[in-house]
């Protein structure tokens, strides 16, 4: 709200000025304020306080930055995914960062603002539809830079706004057993792990196929999170592999992935059978571990502790050892074991309800989306159910 008021200005003439909030400035979040002051009459400060609130109304508050140099899409887009960044994950980002390098820039990267119109938006779009699975998102992308534009005032149309997402064709039916394994294929898998005494291997994707974590979440696993006694399992974090090669231990997925959940007690005995083995190689090497429990429990070596992390393409390259040696065993997606997980569990009798909450989805609907809907059984009899069921 503003007000005008009358002063005396230090030649002991009398003078009115104005104090008025303009806003929030859209780019440092801060509140904006300005004063106007040296007005002769009161009617000459009301009148230029008219003209700054009609010119806000029509073109937005002025920043401090200046933006006039932004001209093209990609200098805007650089000035968005500067202030979007901020709150985001580093995968998240470095998806965001493929997204706009590899399809979106391409397009629309070198050209100016002013130049990009609804019918060339639409142009883009079609083409990305007939080549990608995910030309919805960007299409959200591409958005979310232009409503920025709007907010900073660089620009006053969102040119992809007005266009029409084509729909998505049709895809070649899929063979829903190929994205699973049954009980009998599931143990013909771990047959062939046995005979080609992969203890690391076997350890890994019986965590997989029995405790239905994520490749992520099983390679972030350490020691101190599995409690033998009680026969539970912690999953609070997720490994994440960048670009670079580097590796990052991020929070799990959502805050519903982060869970305890009750293991087997196959699934116990195999993997403190796993520990053990670690432990005395480490002994034959002569290698003192006073931080154990602070292992990861699938390690690249025991020889470092720096990079003790396996490589992402790990449980890829079992696989393909497995078709390698067995040529005629089905061969599914690492992925898909946490599929298999979910249909065993419903299987042996286990509740839609206990099977989200092992698999850590936020809410049923996303298990029932994803995999099949069974009758309600009590959480408690969900692992004692499965062990029993599977039985080796």
């Amino acid at each position: 709200m503003a007000q005008i008021i009358s002063y005396i200005k230090k030649d002991n003439s009398k003078a009115y000025m104005y104090k008025v909030y303009l806003g929030v400035d859209p780019i440092t979040g801060k509140e904006k304020r300005t004063t106007r002051r040296n007005f002769k009459t009161k009617k000459e400060a009301q009148i230029s306080l008219s003209r700054l609130l009609l010119d806000i109304e029509k073109n937005g508050l002025q920043t401090n930055n200046n933006t006039n140099h932004i001209k093209t899409f990609n200098q805007l887009h650089e000035l968005w995914f500067k202030q979007h960044s901020k709150d985001i994950k580093n995968t998240t980002i470095q998806r965001i960062e493929q997204h706009f390098n590899n399809h979106i820039l391409p397009k629309m990267g070198d050209m100016a603002l002013n130049k990009i119109t609804p019918l060339y938006c639409q142009d883009c779009l079609n083409e990305w539809s007939e080549k990608l699975a995910t030309y919805k998102q960007l299409k959200t992308y591409v958005n979310m830079v232009f409503k920025y534009g709007i907010l900073i005032g660089v620009i006053s149309d969102n040119p992809m706004s007005r266009t029409i997402t084509p729909k998505q064709k049709n895809k070649a039916p899929v063979n829903v057993s190929d994205s699973f394994y049954t009980k009998n294929e599931l143990k013909q898998f771990f047959d062939c792990l046995e005979k080609l005494n992969d203890k690391r291997a076997y350890a890994f994707f019986r965590v997989l196929a029995f405790l239905g974590l994520r490749k992520g979440e099983c390679m972030a696993l350490l020691w101190k999170d599995i409690d033998f006694v009680n026969r539970l399992i912690t999953i609070d974090k997720t490994l994440v592999e960048l670009q670079d090669g580097s590796f990052v231990v991020n929070s799990t997925k959502t805050e519903s992935s982060t869970r305890t959940i009750q293991m087997d007690d196959k699934t116990t005995k195999i993997l403190r059978e796993w520990k053990n083995h670690i432990i005395r190689e480490k002994f034959a090497l002569g290698i003192r571990d006073d931080n154990f429990s602070d292992n990861v429990v699938f390690c690249n070596s025991v020889f470092e502790r720096d990079r003790q992390y396996l490589y992402k393409a790990y449980p890829n390259h079992v696989m393909a050892k497995v078709k390698k040696h067995f040529p005629k065993i089905k061969i599914i997606k690492v992925h898909d074991f946490r599929k298999t997980n979910a249909s065993l569990l419903f299987e042996s009798g286990a509740s839609i309800k206990d099977v989200s909450q092992r698999l850590g989805h936020k809410n049923t609907k996303v298990t029932t989306d994803i995999y099949v809907m069974v009758t309600p059984t009590k959480q408690k009899e969900t692992v004692e159910l499965f062990s029993s069921y599977m039985n080796f």
